[in-house]
């Protein structure tokens, strides 16, 4: 019997271990290697959803085969098919697995029984219409891979560098506005010159009256890394938000920061750590990382519901040795709540990616100067698809107040 239960219990022991090693490995390949190989795609989802019906002002679609994704969101929504493609608006209404839709406007051809794949990357142009990255006739691109302030948003700009400890970083700098600039740190795994978001907010933000500086900075592919060689989410990058900051001075001494989800992390880094938080007028947030390892967790427990949580402590500390990596460090939501810097911050409460309960969390213990924009049935980085008119308003009413 002891023998039995000695076998059992090494037996046991060595599948933790290797359950350990397995996850631990996971973490770091898909959340710290800068170097992982994982597909850039921008703009679409694959075609899981099928056309059901189509009218002159509504759509009906059928997302059996969809788990998540903007059509599952409220909002204003591009749709690409085979042979045409199509903005839809607000959600009417839901039976099963058939969602109908506003259909705002349609180009070419769709009809029932298409396959379509979804895009939140869309603009408007200057007759009231929109446009689709990657359809319309809009590629967005510059060049092969590359998009700039020009190509996506028709606003002129020149390309800089700022340099940091780790060396010289490239920017592009927007050329109109006087009222400011405003530096935007693009997420994990992002490159400036892929980071479409930014480049559609810089034109919301020259009617407003600011430029839009928007950053490489360690890390990204081809550009000086980590000494860690792994991704910090804040620990080391804010030095780079930092000189970038220092280079936009040179322009206009009123800074506003924007972090757009693992951005957030270098940014509230900043604020814990830069010795002049004079430098910064403002800070604006899309779905932020503030806690690494929070989001790690909610990802996680999505994603492998059967898991019991209390692995994931044990997950951390065989992360932590195997890797030398401190979690702990890549928290920073006391310094956002600590914070005076005024704030505002989007977030959608079915964000799949980031967990709205940190932005929650900091909106219930911040005091002064933030303003908390949470979207219901709105997901990642999608906030400006679920309601345009209101987005810029805030802007504009966030950014007037800084004046």
């Amino acid at each position: 019997m002891k023998k039995l239960l000695y076998s059992l219990g090494t037996f046991l022991v060595v599948v933790l271990l290797a359950v350990g090693w397995y996850f631990s490995g996971l973490i770091y390949e898909t959340g710290l290697n800068p170097d992982f190989n994982d597909a850039e795609n921008v703009g679409t989802a694959e075609d899981r959803v099928i056309v059901d019906t189509i009218s002159s002002d509504r759509m009906t679609l059928n997302v059996e085969e969809e788990q998540w994704g903007p059509l599952l969101e409220n909002g204003v929504y591009g749709i690409i098919g085979q042979n045409g493609d199509a903005i839809v608006g607000s959600i009417i209404s839901t039976n099963g697995n058939i969602i109908e839709r506003e259909l705002l406007q349609i180009n070419g051809t769709i009809v029932s029984g298409d396959r379509i794949s979804a895009s939140g990357l869309i603009r408007q142009d200057d007759s009231g219409g929109y446009k689709i990255l990657g359809s319309s006739g809009w590629s967005g691109q510059a060049t092969d891979g590359v998009y700039t302030p020009e190509s996506v948003s028709g606003i002129e700009y020149k390309d800089i560098f700022y340099e940091s400890n780790v060396g010289s970083f490239p920017a592009y700098l927007t050329s109109n506005g006087e009222n400011g600039i405003v530096i935007f740190v693009h997420g994990f795994r992002g490159n400036y010159a892929r980071e479409v978001f930014s480049l559609m907010r810089a034109k919301d933000l020259a009617e407003l009256g600011y430029r839009s500086m928007v950053i490489a900075y360690r890390n990204d592919r081809g550009l000086p890394k980590d000494p860690s060689g792994i991704y910090q989410y804040g620990v080391t990058e804010w030095e780079d938000i930092d000189a970038a900051v220092d280079e936009a001075r040179k322009y206009n001494e009123n800074i506003v920061l924007f972090g757009i989800s693992g951005g957030g992390g270098p940014v509230s880094s900043w604020i814990e750590n830069s010795n002049d938080l004079s430098k910064v007028s403002g800070i604006i947030y899309e779905a932020p990382v503030i806690s690494f390892w929070e989001s790690v967790e909610v990802n996680g427990a999505a994603r492998f519901p059967w898991l019991p949580e209390a692995l994931f402590s044990y997950f951390k500390i065989v992360t932590e040795l195997r890797y030398d990596v401190d979690f702990d460090s890549m928290d920073f939501r006391e310094a956002v709540i600590n914070s005076s810097i005024p704030t505002l911050l989007f977030h959608g409460d079915d964000d799949e990616w980031v967990p709205v309960e940190m932005s929650d969390l900091i909106a219930e213990s911040r005091d002064t100067n933030f303003t908390y924009i949470r979207y219901e049935n709105v997901g990642h980085v999608t906030s400006w698809n679920a309601d345009p008119d209101n987005y810029v308003y805030q802007l504009s009413q966030f950014l007037g107040g800084l004046d």
